[in-house]
């Protein structure tokens, strides 16, 4: 059974008791009050990790030479690991003092069996040492962000879905090469209208379909889209989107499929039902608090394992300890 963000936005309204439920309906400007906090809701996951219960595999090959691989939408890795032929060699992950502060001798290429992640906008950058020799397949294992969401999109499907927004088109509305491409695909050329374009990326894309909706541009997938671009283009006339820019780059942003739980879905109401409370002034209703913590508690749960490691300092232990001279007289330098 589907359920839509439409539909989502709709049971919030009426389950914070903004909208009376029989008496009113939902409309107009509260549609789009109430993407735009749910698209706030699943931004801010991105630094909650601990409420994101999804992990994903991301596969990509290194580079002779290159030690630094940006990976998009990437919030926590869990595990990295290489292939050489069908044998999969574990990685170990460095925390960051170790990486970038310890001594090492930077122009060597080997096996790279180490590695460290720097969150960044958009993602988060992995460093990999030794420098690989060779061009190695890698499968990653994290936690990445949700995706945002488009009206009317089905939050139980396996399709991916991007909404690139309103297209802008100025002059004769031109293309250049590698200004505008589709997992891959180059949509080079003139469109005097956003049905046209629609059409050109149908017609060149076997896996992407591209439709106009509202004057939006709503592409949808079996796989990951991906949406690039050189940043370089004609002058004055190109085409462009609200929410991805051809004439600012370069740019490479990655989409995944949003299927979601019933469970995250119901979940997503109560936050978001909590949300509009606090937008428009009105006060929480008990009952949408306390289901609201019962979620969070039990997907932060899911999401991250409890850490059982435990480390003991025992005073009968036959290690150096700490004695009054050394405190007052070597200042702990003699330890």
């Amino acid at each position: 059974m589907s359920y839509t963000v439409t539909k989502l936005i709709t049971d919030a309204f009426y389950t914070s008791g903004i909208v009376s439920r029989d008496f009113s309906t939902v409309s107009g400007s509260q549609f789009q009050d109430g993407l735009d906090m749910v698209n706030d809701i699943i931004t801010d996951k991105t630094v909650e990790d601990d409420m994101i219960p999804y992990f994903s595999k991301y596969s990509f090959d290194s580079i002779q030479g290159k030690d630094v691989y940006f990976i998009p939408n990437l919030i926590q890795l869990e595990t990295l690991v290489f292939f050489i032929g069908s044998i999969r060699y574990e990685m170990t992950n460095l925390e960051r003092r170790r990486f970038f502060g310890s001594s090492r001798a930077n122009n060597i290429q080997s096996l790279p069996f180490t590695f460290h992640v720097e969150r960044c906008t958009g993602g988060a950058n992995l460093n990999l040492y030794f420098v690989p020799n060779v061009d190695y397949p890698m499968e990653a294992w994290g936690q990445f962000s949700l995706s945002e969401v488009a009206i009317n999109q089905d939050l139980t499907s396996k399709l991916t879905t991007v909404n690139l927004g309103a297209v802008n088109i100025s002059g004769t509305g031109t293309l250049a090469l590698n200004q505008f491409l589709v997992n891959g695909t180059d949509i080079a050329g003139n469109y005097a209208t956003a049905a046209a374009l629609a059409v050109a990326i149908n017609n060149l894309q076997n896996d992407v379909r591209a439709q106009i909706v509202l004057g939006e541009l709503i592409l949808t997938a079996g796989i990951n889209i991906v949406i690039a671009t050189s940043g370089t283009g004609t002058v004055g006339n190109t085409i462009t989107f609200v929410n991805f820019s051809t004439v600012d780059g370069p740019k490479n942003q990655t989409y995944f499929p949003m299927v979601l739980d019933r469970f995250y879905i119901s979940y997503l109401k109560y936050s978001l039902a909590n949300r509009m409370c606090y937008e428009f002034d009105y006060e929480v209703p008990p009952g949408v608090k306390l289901q609201l913590a019962k979620y969070e508690a039990m997907i932060s749960k899911r999401s991250q394992q409890l850490d059982l490691r435990m480390e003991k300092v025992s005073t009968l232990g036959t290690g150096t300890g700490i004695n009054y001279g050394q405190v007052n007289l070597g200042h702990g330098w003699t330890i």
